[in-house]
């Protein structure tokens, strides 16, 4: 009984070292699909399953509607919208998580700009690596390198909100840096073509790609090294051809 136990584990662990990739990326692929699937729900008048959707995603996710995209509404397939003109729609300043939207604006993604970009990036980052034949093998640097972007804009943000300085909101140092040379629409706000926006963007797509290639690379090395053990142990047994 024992034996067959750790044989049955040993199996189990075979198929993970086989299929992990295809797993990961269907992984991915799933919550990334949500994301777009609570909008979908809310446009096709089920509120009440997209709601369940939402908070699916809502512990990985803060959703707050001035930065994530709304879907599916009259004024466009895709809008982002700033604060402001939410709050004139009905988002309440206590409680912005729980405005989804409606069907003339559109209705809120299930993640905000900067998680969908990096799921986005995991999915098709890791297509590209299944594809790549010469595959690069990223180290933890430079893992770290693209994943501190992600941190200094986020971190800064927090101290931005928490502190009262709201140097994010309208960004007066980007705009002293480039001598004013865009738009005010640019440095302030979050709305899509904003420089948070942009940041929020590209930190999200650094990350997603930084962690799948470093995660993927180190993942193949592992799980071939586990099939190279496992496989001919297990023909041995009869539990695989």
């Amino acid at each position: 009984m024992i034996r067959a136990g750790a044989l049955g584990l040993q199996w189990l662990i075979l198929q993970l070292a086989r299929y992990w990739y295809a797993a990961a990326l269907l992984c991915a692929f799933i919550i990334l699909g949500l994301a777009f699937l609570a909008p979908a729900l809310m446009a096709a008048h089920q509120p009440e399953a997209a709601r369940t959707v939402y908070g699916w995603l809502a512990p990985h996710d803060h959703q707050l509607p001035q930065r994530s995209y709304f879907l599916f509404g009259r004024r466009g397939p895709v809008q982002s919208y700033s604060l402001e003109q939410l709050q004139a729609w009905g988002a309440g300043p206590h409680n912005l998580r729980a405005f989804v939207g409606n069907p003339d604006i559109g209705f809120k993604m299930g993640m905000n700009h900067r998680m969908t970009a990096a799921f986005a990036a995991i999915f098709g980052g890791g297509l590209l690596w299944g594809l790549a034949r010469q595959r690069p093998r990223p180290g933890p640097g430079w893992f770290l390198l693209l994943t501190l972007p992600l941190l200094v804009d986020g971190f800064s943000h927090r101290f931005s909100e928490m502190s009262g300085a709201g140097f994010r909101a309208d960004n007066g140092w980007a705009a002293t840096l480039t001598g004013g040379a865009f738009a005010d629409s640019f440095y302030r706000g979050d709305a899509v073509g904003s420089l948070n926006w942009l940041l929020r963007t590209v930190t999200g797509l650094a990350f997603g790609l930084g962690l799948v290639w470093f995660l993927f690379t180190y993942l193949s090395v592992r799980f071939y090294a586990a099939r190279l053990k496992l496989e001919p142990k297990l023909r041995r047994a009869g539990v695989i051809k």
